[in-house]
């Protein structure tokens, strides 16, 4: 009798590791979606970053299918992964992501502000800076085109003069 009650446990004990894991596969895949909210990227990007994750399921499932139970695949065992994703995904999931973007959102914000506090002096200057040198060759420059295009107008009225000058004959 001892047994039999021993072998539930153990078979228990397998379940529950399998929907724990289901659970925590979906926990990392919304630290992923975290991520990709945070850091936006092209699709080539989530493509491999998918194929990652889904590589290290795999590991995962096998390595916890190998401890648990001599790597021999049961029916139960994947569906307490799957029940375990599910449950997570409809139960937590959306608010995990929803609340932790905000959360990290507000804190990039905050530090925004902090940066830009400290760093709005230097800022000043070198802005101070930029307008006193380039202020010079800004001038300089509006000279320059100025003569250029002087130089392009006096150019036309003696093609003009040049053209009438032929053509009269």
């Amino acid at each position: 009798m001892n047994t039999v009650s021993e072998q539930i446990f153990r078979e228990l004990d397998f379940f529950a590791v399998s929907f724990v894991l289901g659970a925590l596969l979906v926990f990392v895949y919304d630290c992923l979606r975290i991520f990709r909210r945070m850091v936006r990227h092209g699709v080539l990007w989530i493509s491999l970053e998918d194929f990652c994750y889904w590589v290290a399921v795999a590991f995962a499932v096998f390595a916890m299918l190998y401890q648990k139970n001599d790597g021999l695949i049961r029916g139960f065992s994947i569906g307490g992964v799957m029940i375990g994703m599910l449950f997570y995904n409809q139960l937590v999931s959306r608010y995990v992501v929803r609340c932790t973007v905000r959360f990290l959102k507000k804190i990039t914000g905050i530090g925004k502000k902090i940066c830009g506090f400290v760093f709005a002096p230097f800022r000043k200057a070198a802005k101070t800076a930029s307008q006193a040198v380039c202020g010079k060759s800004r001038t300089f420059i509006s000279r320059q085109r100025k003569k250029v295009k002087f130089m392009n107008n006096r150019l036309k009225k003696m093609k003009k003069e040049v053209k009438m000058g032929l053509t009269k004959k």
